[in-house]
């Protein structure tokens, strides 16, 4: 083996370990872009074998021609009588191998031959890259970011480079050029000039991934992620579950006074989080999504609508700035909650009790004042209560001592009726 046989071997390894593709890889893509290059000099109809030595690098080029009695092709042919004048014993049909030095060539076709070489060697580059970022799918990996613009960050792999898009940016993060940084992979695209990785510090994915990292019981399947839902940078809600009932799965999560799910916050830059206890009864799995808001109950209105009550001090928590929380939490369930205040409820039970209590079943006021009231258009009790004074005064004819006592006796029913509205005056229609 002289030294510039070996010289090439050493380059081919040194090719093979820089660009991460397989020895065999290189080898065969030399012994194409040299059978390219014989084609380029000698013919596009010309055959050629080439055999490279893998422990010797010696390179053996061969143009390969059929034997015949007749040439049709010169470029795949040649005449029998040609052929056994090297050696007699040949016969029809036999292979012809004519011997080619790398050298005669000539630069073009060598030129040809490298630059064909790198295409073959960069697009197996391409693939395992291609392959290796397609596993991670769904994985989080590390980088450096290089660019900052309004519409995405170009982030540095080491083989690769990767895009964080607008919709995967968190609107409260402030990236610097050359920091570090960390996302999941979303996607993984083939593209012309090699994969096309997309991140994401947005999806629910890159949460799930953060708490399978920090928290051991998910990482060793004691505790399962249901669901997660996020406002990146404002709010997530996640919900788990546990088969072992020894495992508290919310103190699991958040850890020794917050220990665990602190340093997930910190990555989010501030992103709060809300650990929910997975639950199979819809109404106790809302209650628990409106967290941290307490509620009172639980009312379905329709199929896949919900309505909260919850106490007056708990209303803006179980709303959320800008109406998040409980967005987050229709989201977490699948069903669209509404969110109503206990007095604004009560007062809505009450009113439609007195709207359903006629106002000929009230006890306390005398046949001729009800007969009045139902002719004015005063049918029930809330009619009587949401009617301006002055107007029940002048269409009834009632002093203001009457009037009270007529408001008094069409109050709910847990109100005792005043007594002497039976003698108020009768009034003709």
């Amino acid at each position: 083996m002289t030294n510039e046989d070996s010289a090439i071997i050493e380059n081919m390894k040194a090719i093979a370990r820089s660009r991460g593709v397989k020895f065999d890889y290189v080898v065969d893509s030399l012994s194409d872009a040299i059978k390219s290059g014989i084609k380029r000099k000698y013919g596009k109809g010309v055959e050629s074998e080439v055999v490279v030595n893998k422990s010797t690098g010696e390179i053996k080029i061969n143009i390969v021609k059929k034997i015949v009695e007749q040439v049709a092709d010169k470029d795949k042919e040649i005449d029998l009588g040609e052929a056994q004048v090297k050696n007699p014993e040949y016969k029809v049909g036999d292979d012809y191998r004519i011997p080619v030095s790398i050298t005669e060539l000539g630069r073009t076709a060598i030129d040809s031959v490298k630059q064909a070489l790198t295409q073959r060697i960069s697009e197996a580059e391409r693939n395992r890259i291609l392959a290796e970022f397609e596993k991670k799918v769904g994985e989080i990996v590390k980088g450096i970011v290089k660019v900052v613009s309004r519409n995405e960050i170009l982030v540095d792999l080491g083989p690769v480079e990767a895009t964080i898009p607008s919709f995967g940016m968190m609107r409260i993060e402030h990236y610097r050029l050359d920091s570090p940084i960390r996302a999941v992979v979303a996607k993984v695209d083939r593209a012309q000039w090699g994969p096309k990785i997309v991140l994401s510090r947005t999806d629910p994915k890159f949460l799930e991934r953060l708490l399978f990292y920090e928290i051991p019981e998910v990482k060793d399947s004691l505790i399962q992620i249901v669901k997660i839902v996020r406002e990146p940078g404002t709010r997530a809600k996640v919900a788990v579950q546990t088969t072992d009932p020894k495992i508290d799965p919310i103190g699991a999560c958040v850890g020794y006074r917050g220990s665990r799910i602190q340093s997930i916050v910190k990555e989010l830059s501030g992103e709060r989080i809300d650990v929910i206890q997975w639950s199979k009864d819809s109404n106790l799995q809302v209650s628990r999504s409106l967290s941290p808001a307490k509620v009172k109950e639980i009312i379905k209105l329709s199929e896949g609508h919900i309505l909260a009550i919850v106490p007056d001090d708990d209303y803006s928590k179980a709303i959320g700035k800008n109406g998040v929380n409980v967005d987050l939490a229709s989201r977490l369930t699948g069903v669209e909650i509404e969110i109503k205040k206990a007095s604004e409820y009560e007062k809505e039970l009450a009113e439609k009790e007195l709207a359903e209590k006629k106002i000929e079943d009230v006890k306390g006021i005398n046949k001729e004042l009800k007969k009045v009231l139902i002719e004015k258009g005063y049918n029930n009790c809330l009619a009587v209560i949401k009617a301006p004074p002055d107007e029940l005064k002048f269409l009834l004819e009632l002093d203001d001592d009457h009037l009270a006592k007529l408001l008094k006796a069409v109050k709910p029913p847990e109100e005792k009726p005043p007594e002497g509205l039976e003698n108020a005056p009768e009034k003709s229609p």
